[in-house]
This record gives C-alpha cells, structure tokens and sequence, in this order.
C-alpha cells in the first residue's frame, strides 16, 4: 500500500555529470543486493528490480548514437546467482548489438554475483581501497534436532518423498542427501568459474582455480593476478575507456559523462549517481540467496 496516487513510470532523463563534447560515457550503476525483485515502497508506487533497471538502461544507450562507451560502476557484495546472469548476459548482447567498450569500474565491492556479471565487461576499473572476488558457492543452514530433542519436540512433517524436506534443520541429513546438495554447489560453482576463465583468458587456468576458491582480494591483490586490469578513480575509468580501440569517439576531447534516472532528482557528480539515487544496501561480501521451500517453514541461505 502507498498513499500516493498510481501512475506510470516516467521515461528515463539523461543527467549530465561531467564533460561538454557531443559524444558521450554513459554510467549505469549496480549498487547493493543484486536481484530482480522489485520494492514496495509506502511513499510511492514500487520501484522496479535492478535488473529491469539496468536492461533498460542498456537499451537507451543501445538507441543513442552520441554514446561511445559504458561505464558500469559496481558497487555489491552480490545477489541471486539468476539476477547476476542475466545482466551478465545482457551486458554481452548489448556489446554485441553496439560494438562499443563497455567497462567495470569497482567501488567499495564487487564480490560474487557482482564479479560475475564484470566477467562481461572490456576491462575492469577498481579503486584503491576496492575489496573483490569472493567465486564461489556455499550453501549456509544449521540443524536443530539435538537441541529439539533435548526438550521434547520431534519433527511430525510429512512428505511425498525421502528428499522433499531435504536441508530440513529439524531431521539429520542422510549421506545420499549431502550428496545431492554438494552436487548442486558443484554444478553452480562450475559454471561461475567457466564464467570467470572466459572473462580473465590471461590468467592460466590452473592458477585461476587455486584463487577461485571464495577468497577475497584488495584491489592490489587483484590487480597482481590478473583479476582486474587497472587501479585508479574514475577520471581514470573515463581515460582508460577512451585509449580503447573501441572507443570511437575523440581520445583527447572531453565527452559528456551522463547517468539515466527516473523523476527530477538533481545529480552533481560520479559519486551521487547510485541505482535509483539510493544508498547501497550491502548484505555482506559473498551474494545472499534466499529460498523458502516447503510452505515456507524452512529457510534455506545460499551464497554464490
């Protein structure tokens, strides 16, 4: 419920940042809790997901022919392994469809979910003080039925199936259970560190799965493996962005920096321009999945 009237989205408005050449660096930030659920607010109608958000982004760039390049500034510890993928796969798609840079520029963090879809990106940007990587996947839970049977209380659910209650914390875990759930972590793990060998082809494989192991990186780390490219702030993003082959815009001009919002909010600089002008909202360094399985009377916390 909000107490506002409902109407329709309005259109994106290009907010201009920096620069005054007719070509443009367009940024799209990804801040916070990678997901594509969108927000009840009690102000106002709901705010569309992040990753509706950043599709439609992308395709106001892909129509604009004064944009020469992307800058996606990066700032979460993550999300939902399916949120992550498809921007990571609409990010490709728009490269392919508008042959221009598109670049990764970290701030605080980008871990997890939020390093896999940078895997789609030219180049990867980080600051100074960046904290990144995190490949990885853990399935978190606890079990109860000790403690449960300590003061007399005993699991009564009925089930269809042996492993319809599977990961339940009031039953032990079979053996054949353990393995279907670490047979789950491996293929989704699998497919994140395919992700990463393609997006880091300079980084020999055998070394890339001894450090994609959750671990994380400073910016130097990363930098000295291979995980990213550059380090700096992002006047340097923008200079980096414009010496790319790619770029097809003028090297040595000043082209106009822009960010898309919604509404009539006022941007001043880099730094203001977040995911729907709102602070991020960090969850940790690793990516929360939740899931609620069994009409929802077990929680299940996955971590890509």
């Amino acid at each position: 419920m909000n107490l506002l009237p409902q109407s329709g989205k309005a259109d994106f408005e290009e907010k201009l940042i920096a620069g005054r050449d007719q070509e443009k660096i367009v940024i799209i930030s990804i801040e916070g809790m990678i997901s594509d659920e969108s927000k009840d607010s009690f102000f106002g109608p709901p705010t569309e997901s992040m990753v509706a958000r950043v599709k439609e982004s992308l395709k106001y760039a892909e129509r604009d022919p004064d944009v020469k390049g992307v800058i996606l500034k990066i700032n979460s510890p993550g999300g939902t392994v399916t949120a992550s993928d498809i921007i990571y796969q609409e990010v490709l798609k728009f490269k392919n469809r508008k042959s221009i840079p598109v670049f990764a520029g970290f701030m605080d963090t980008a871990a997890s979910g939020a390093y896999y879809i940078a895997m789609a990106t030219d180049a990867i940007g980080a600051h100074p003080t960046t904290v990144t990587g995190s490949v990885g996947v853990i399935m978190s839970g606890i079990n109860v039925k000790e403690g449960l049977d300590k003061i007399g209380v005993k699991d009564q659910s009925f089930t269809s199936g042996p492993n319809k209650a599977l990961g339940s914390p009031t039953t032990e875990m079979t053996a054949e259970q353990r393995k279907i759930l670490q047979s789950i972590i491996d293929s989704l793990y699998g497919r994140f560190f395919d992700i990463v060998k393609k997006g880091r082809p300079n980084v020999g494989e055998t070394r890339l799965r001894e450090i994609c192991d959750g671990r994380i990186f400073t910016a130097e780390q990363a930098k000295k493996e291979g995980m990213i490219d550059f380090i700096g702030y992002f006047d340097d993003f923008v200079y980096q962005m414009m010496q790319h082959p790619k770029f097809q815009g003028n090297r040595s001009g000043n082209p106009r920096v822009i960010t898309y919002q919604r509404g009539k909010g006022r941007v001043d600089n880099i730094y203001q321009a977040t995911e729907g002008n709102k602070n991020p909202f960090s969850l940790g360094i690793a990516d929360r999945i939740l899931g609620i399985g069994n009409n929802a009377k077990f929680l299940y916390l996955w971590e890509l």
